[in-house]
C-alpha cells in the first residue's frame, strides 16, 4: 500500500514538473506570450529551451546564438 501511494506522489510530482517546450516560430506569432514567459523565466531564474525559446522573441538581441542550451 505504501509503494502505490509513493507511487501516485511521484507520478503527480513528475508530471508537474514537465513543461511544453514551445518553438521561436510559436512565439514570433504570440510576442505579448514570449515576454511574458521570458519575465518569468527571469524572475525564477530558470534556463530550459522554453524560456531561451521566448527570450529570442521577448528580449531580442543581434547575438542570439549566447543563448543556446551546451
Amino acid at each position: 500500500m505504501r509503494i502505490k501511494i509513493f507511487f501516485l506522489c511521484f507520478l503527480g510530482f513528475f508530471l508537474n514538473a514537465c513543461e511544453e517546450t514551445k518553438s521561436v516560430e510559436y512565439y514570433r506569432e504570440h510576442p505579448e506570450e514570449a515576454r511574458e514567459k521570458s519575465l518569468q523565466c527571469r524572475a525564477s531564474r530558470k534556463i530550459s529551451q522554453d524560456c531561451i525559446n521566448a527570450y529570442k522573441i521577448g528580449f531580442p538581441t543581434d547575438n542570439d546564438e549566447n543563448l543556446s542550451i551546451k
